[in-house]
């Protein structure tokens, strides 16, 4: 990777764009909820896409079915987030902080536990609650 550190600031790099993949991901479905889109179709039309990489279908399959245990618990997702964010200078990533302040009310909620696909669920009416869904 390159001197000493390098590799441990490339996962931080990796982590963020992880990060950002499941917040689309999370955010499509979510407005999906909220325009009234049955959550199947709306995976199935996202799923076929080749925006979508494997990783992000995945998530994608397992918001759909609002599954959210987790592989990827939010709160260690957070906290990979806020530290990129530390390394970089204060306010240069404003999309990253708006993402990491998301999160971080989804945890104070009590979602860190599961699966950082779970942001779903405070997307659109800023409630845990999704109509139709357990």
């Amino acid at each position: 990777m390159g001197p000493a550190g390098a590799g441990s600031r490339l996962k931080l790099v990796n982590n963020l764009l992880l990060a950002f993949v499941n917040e689309g991901v999370a955010a499509a479905v979510a407005l999906g909820d909220t325009l009234g889109l049955d959550r199947d179709t709306v995976g199935q039309a996202l799923g076929g896409s080749p925006l979508v990489s494997p990783w992000a279908a995945e998530k994608l399959a397992r918001t759909v079915r609002d599954e959210h245990d987790a592989q990827y618990a939010l709160a260690l997702a957070l906290k990979d987030v806020e530290l990129a964010l530390r390394e970089a200078p204060p306010g240069s990533f404003p999309a990253g902080e708006a993402l990491a302040a998301e999160w971080r009310h989804a945890v104070d909620r009590g979602l860190g536990g599961d699966d950082l696909t779970v942001v779903t669920r405070v997307l659109g009416s800023g409630t845990t609650d999704r109509p139709g869904r357990p």
